[in-house]
């Protein structure tokens, strides 16, 4: 039945597609006068192409395959960076050439890997303004272009292997091609340009030049770098900065995850950790890290460290850079307060390089940020410790998740999370189906089950597709007792899918499932009773309208 369902969404992707561009062709606008941009561009000791590096595209994306031994497929790489040129695409943004990067990520629905390219460009935000986008395939045929999330009405015109399409506002655009193959995406990202001088001499001003540290463009190689209990600080990675973890533990199996010890990280930071994350900040107050630089991790072994990590801090912003191929956990920020994050994008196609972890903290703020990885990619959960998990909340990010879960309450709830948003988000893909009552697009899901869950609205989300669950609130826990799920909203979410959303508690009527549904919408269509669409189990209280 399921092969046949996606038989069908097949069918209904190509036939969309295909009558988009008939009665919606692309509209290629005037661009604006004088229009000025800049590119990322990354330093070329750092970047390499295939052939550089002595490597085919099929050796390369099959690192990442799932036929290989775990801790294979996980391991760190040493022979080239995690970046690289994108063998895929080349690209003109007012027919100027721009540089094509691209990395391995994981696409879990065939246990493969494949590259994601992406480029960046940089715009003067303050005034209006317009430009054409050429893509024109290398190695990759190209039709039937599609431009993610719907909700930027950007419409993509295809012509003699060339794809083009107008741009009038800053975002995050996806581009997919091929009936919407996910194998060859293509992400631009258009940001607002800033002048790097200028913002650093203000925060030399007002923090003082010993207490701003600046990284140029170029190649930069750590062991992990470690902030304690600093206060008032900047760490500005400039664009084009390199950031590059040095790999120094081998892990090949399960036992060596332990075996090897930093004796003075378990003092430096309240995870627990025995080995330092590779940035690692603990006990900081009031601290910056900025810039258009890149953090690279694919050196280092699955789990050999976490990615970059904020655990007691307070006042923390961070912002512009990239981070690549974590081998755990990509970003965290645990028992923290008042944490701003933005235009922060991360790649990854590690098992557990989840995106963004947002862990027993209060007042986070994540906003305009892309995460494709091969774990969950926007994530609440509470852990334990001191403090619970509140007042947190997701905006205008992408997500694209090649294993588990996209947004959502996500496993440990030892502790209270309460007021959570998310809120004008789109899911590209989403294709791991190897537990359905444990994962899905957007997800309310208690696998552990001491505190409880208050408060969780999801709102203006578009799902591309989903190759399982678009929807699913799930006490996971079958011993759990007095255990409430209340207040989950989910309102203005369309969603195409292969399986129902379901919404299910346990079979102990002392748990509480509480969900609102309003105006759903699935395969194009409104959803005028949801609760017929939705598998509601027993115990759980569903209002719809």
């Amino acid at each position: 039945m399921q092969t046949f369902i996606k038989f069908l969404l097949t069918v209904f992707t190509s036939f969309s597609i295909f009558c988009s561009n008939l009665l919606f062709p692309a509209t290629v606008y005037p661009e604006s006068d004088n229009f000025d941009f800049s590119f990322l561009q990354y330093p070329d000791e750092a970047i390499v192409t295939l052939e550089e590096a002595g490597l085919t595209e099929q050796e390369l994306v099959g690192r990442a395959s799932a036929q290989l031994p775990e801790y294979v497929q996980s391991g760190g790489y040493d022979d080239i960076n995690g970046i690289i040129i994108s063998p895929y695409y080349t690209a003109k943004v007012s027919n100027t050439e721009i540089p094509v990067y691209a990395s391995v990520v994981f696409i879990r629905v065939d246990d493969t890997g494949t590259l994601h390219s992406f480029s960046e460009i940089y715009v003067d935000t303050s005034k209006d303004f317009s430009f054409n986008i050429e893509i024109t395939g290398a190695d990759v045929a190209l039709k039937n272009a599609i431009v993610l999330p719907e909700s930027h009405g950007v419409k993509a015109h295809c012509s003699d292997n060339k794809v083009t399409a107008s741009i009038s506002k800053a975002g995050i655009y996806t581009f997919l091609f091929n009936d919407a193959n996910q194998y060859y995406g293509y992400t631009l990202i258009v940001r607002e340009k800033i002048d790097e001088d200028a913002e650093i001499a203000e925060y030399i001003e007002e923090y003082g030049e010993d207490n701003v540290i600046v990284l140029d463009k170029g190649v930069y190689e750590y062991d992990y770098v470690n902030f304690v209990a600093q206060n008032n600080q900047v760490i500005y990675l400039r664009e084009g900065a390199y950031v590059i973890a040095n790999h120094l533990y081998d892990i090949d199996c399960a036992e060596d995850e332990n075996k090897y010890f930093e004796p003075s990280a378990p003092g430096h930071n309240a995870i627990g950790l025995t080995r330092y994350p590779f940035l690692n900040f603990f006990n900081c107050n009031n601290l910056t890290l900025t810039g258009r630089g890149v953090i690279d991790m694919t050196r280092l072994d699955r789990r050999e460290r976490r990615g970059v990590v904020f655990t007691n801090c307070n006042n923390i912003n961070v912002s512009g850079i990239k981070i690549i191929n974590s081998p755990e956990w990509s970003f965290i920020s645990y028992c923290c307060t008042n944490v701003n994050i933005e235009q922060v994008d991360i790649i990854g196609n590690r098992g557990n390089c989840d995106g963004f972890a947002i862990c027993n903290s209060h007042n986070v703020k994540v906003n305009d940020c892309f995460a494709r990885v091969a774990d969950d990619t926007f994530e609440v959960k509470a852990l334990g410790g001191v403090m619970d998990s509140k007042n947190i909340a997701f905006t205008n990010c992408i997500a694209w998740g090649g294993y588990a879960r996209c947004f959502g309450i996500t496993g440990e709830v030892n502790k209270k999370i309460s007021d959570v948003t998310f809120r004008d988000c789109a899911v590209v893909y989403r294709d791991g189906i190897w537990n359905n009552d444990r994962i899905g697009s957007l997800v309310v899901v208690a696998e552990q089950t001491e505190g409880s869950i208050d408060g969780v609205f999801f709102e203006n989300i578009e799902i591309f597709r989903d190759e399982g669950r678009p929807i699913l609130v799930k006490i996971y826990d079958e011993e759990a007792e007095n255990f409430e799920i209340k207040n989950i909203v989910f309102r203005n979410i369309s969603y195409t899918s292969y399986m129902k959303p379901k919404i299910a508690g346990t079979n102990s009527n002392t748990n509480t499932v509480q969900v609102e549904l309003e105006n759903i919408t699935a395969f194009g269509k409104r959803l005028t009773n949801p609760q017929l669409i939705f598998n509601i189990g027993r115990y759980c209280k569903v209002t719809s309208r």
